[in-house]
């Protein structure tokens, strides 16, 4: 029997797939890892473990690849990075889902364009506020504000309340990170670039997580829950989904290799409801869908910009590599 070969395109295809699927796995990932209530383990702790593991996994591996370490400039550069997105992105975001549905979590966090089309315009380039975009723009905040309105009985309750603020504030750091990327392109291999990002962050949270004691952030042994969640995060979430998608940006155009961030929520919100009993009716699926068209318009209106205008080429890539500080 031949064995079945595969061109270039088909494994990107495939890579894409991966990347849609695994990325919306993460938010249950998290929640589960944490663990039942808001005391067990911390989101800073964990987002730490992960970050760093991932991050000394990542550049090792690209050392024996062969790849070089970057110079001090480009390294502060990515230190700055790495401390935005991960460390109080990622961070905030994880912390977050100790009081907020995964499903909700996924919807917010995928507005992210939203404000990286408002960041950008002030530090890389005056963007176009084309129709397209302020509609798209409008309709990713509709859509979060709809499926926050179906738990509007729990904005009574602190913690959900200051879960939502902490998940907002993610977004938002995360949104600025990823302009400071596209702003200065730091000079090195986007998969060391990564790892390097990784271990900054998760070194800059193990500091915070020193200064409040580990015996403030952990209640409880560290069971299979948070370990099993760890070495998910780490290899499906970070390791085999990012490795993926470098993948799909090599070989797709970038409209396409932006349909993941169209369908990461999506999983998310269904598994949410699948698995933890969150809820899934009328509102949240039309606030998830609104929220999707919102950021496909937005994602649309940076790539037609993106065509018309070079200084938005960085940019462009880089709303779409950065979307999900899951």
């Amino acid at each position: 029997m031949n064995n079945i070969k595969f061109d270039s395109r088909t494994k990107a295809l495939i890579a894409l797939a991966l990347v849609s699927f695994f990325w919306g796995t993460t938010y249950l990932a998290i929640t589960i890892g944490l663990g039942e209530g808001a005391g067990q383990i911390h989101g800073l702790f964990m987002s730490a473990v992960r970050q760093s593991i991932a991050g000394f996994i990542l550049v090792a591996w690209m050392l024996l690849s062969g790849v070089k370490m970057p110079r001090a400039k480009t390294m502060l550069q990515l230190a700055l990075i790495g401390i935005l997105m991960l460390c109080m992105g990622n961070g905030l975001a994880t912390w977050a889902m100790q009081y907020i549905p995964s499903g909700l979590g996924s919807v917010m966090s995928a507005s992210g364009p939203v404000f990286i089309a408002v960041f950008s315009h002030f530090l890389i380039a005056k963007v176009n506020w084309s129709p397209m975009l302020i509609i798209g723009m409008a309709l990713g905040v509709l859509g979060v504000m709809g499926i926050s309105f179906d738990y509007l009985e729990e904005f009574l309750n602190p913690n959900f309340t200051f879960g939502i603020i902490l998940n907002l504030a993610a977004t938002l750091v995360w949104a600025l990170g990823s302009v400071f990327a596209a702003k200065w392109k730091p000079n090195v291999h986007l998969m060391m670039g990564a790892g390097l990002q990784m271990i900054f962050g998760g070194a800059f949270l193990w500091l915070i997580v020193g200064i409040i004691g580990i015996d403030n952030l952990v209640s409880g042994p560290l069971g299979w829950n948070f370990w099993g969640s760890i070495a998910y995060l780490i290899v499906f979430g970070s390791l085999i989904s990012y490795s993926a998608f470098m993948y799909t940006l090599e070989h797709l155009p970038a409209a396409q290799a932006s349909l993941y961030s169209y369908i990461n929520p999506v999983v998310a919100v269904l598994l949410g409801w699948w698995i933890l009993n969150e809820n899934l009716n009328w509102i949240t699926i039309v606030s998830m869908l609104t929220t999707v068209l919102g950021v496909y318009l937005v994602n649309t209106s940076f790539q037609i910009q993106y065509r018309k205008k070079k200084a938005l080429e960085k940019l462009a890539f880089e709303v779409i590599k950065s979307e999900d500080p899951y």
